[in-house]
């Protein structure tokens, strides 16, 4: 398993337009982290603490990731950046990997000059975690985000990555213009049973209350694999349920009515 995602909440302090589900109010106990992470270890050290929800809500977040540390978990946070002045310490996290700032959020609010300032300093001194500054493409940035775009490219300039659509600013600092995707809703239409897809094969989504999916574009858990309240996750990788949507993906075969019409895995070729 390449990664794992885990929705430590699905509680948010922005109304996105592309973030097409219902906000909730649900956190998870650290216990119960504590609970899916010891099973998640042994298939996985890579986990991405993203689905829906914005991490930085959660009350308990700077024990959530000293609990992560001390099992050696590579920790990729993606969040909208607004609440990371509260966290001046993050980076010296030894388990924070990347951090993903969404700043195309912003383009739909006005924030206050000290949330640049914030992401200044972050860029400044990044340590040893990799910084991803994310840009929607989408005609709805901001003025304000525009200048702060032109602004870093002024200053760092612009190297080309290998990766597609990703530019290197400074050692460990990349802007990426992430293209904008939709949701997949299960009462979109259709748009083909073959296909393939990475979800199962190489990723996991764990939603707020602990449900098992195959991916992380599933927050409501139509594909319930378990749930890890009740199921242990090695039972949950051994079951036919799991085996068969993995086997079909590697046949080009979409059984799932909600894969069907999810159109980010169109992205991925055989």
């Amino acid at each position: 398993m390449k990664r794992v995602y885990l929705e430590i909440t699905d509680a948010c302090n922005l109304n996105c337009p592309f973030c097409t589900y219902q906000k909730g109010d649900s956190f998870m106990s650290l216990i119960d982290i504590d609970h899916y992470t010891d099973q998640i270890r042994p298939f996985c050290s890579y986990l991405y603490l993203h689905i829906l929800g914005e991490p930085l809500l959660h009350p308990q977040f700077e024990e959530i990731l000293t609990l992560l540390d001390r099992k050696d978990f590579k920790v990729q946070l993606v969040t909208n950046g607004t609440l990371l002045n509260k966290y001046p310490h993050i980076l010296e996290h030894a388990c924070l990997r990347k951090l993903s700032i969404s700043l195309h959020s912003i383009s739909y609010i006005n924030v206050p000059d000290a949330y640049f300032i914030t992401i200044d300093k972050l860029i400044e001194d990044p340590k040893d975690t990799t910084i991803e500054l994310r840009f929607y493409e989408t005609e709805m940035i901001s003025d304000q985000l525009k200048e702060y775009k032109e602004k870093l490219i002024n200053k760092f300039g612009i190297e080309q990555t290998k990766r597609k659509d990703s530019f290197k600013l400074k050692d460990n600092v990349y802007l990426y213009k992430e293209e904008l995707f939709d949701w997949p809703d299960i009462s979109d239409t259709v748009i083909s049973y073959e296909g393939t897809c990475h979800g199962g094969v190489d990723m996991l989504g764990i939603n707020h209350k602990g449900d098992v999916t195959l991916c992380c574009l599933d927050p409501l858990a139509y594909n319930k694999l378990g749930n890890l309240k009740k199921d242990h996750l090695s039972d949950i990788l051994s079951s036919k349920t799991y085996l068969n949507y993995c086997e079909e993906f590697r046949q080009h075969k979409i059984s799932s009515e909600l894969c069907a019409r999810c159109s980010y895995r169109l992205r991925f070729k055989a």
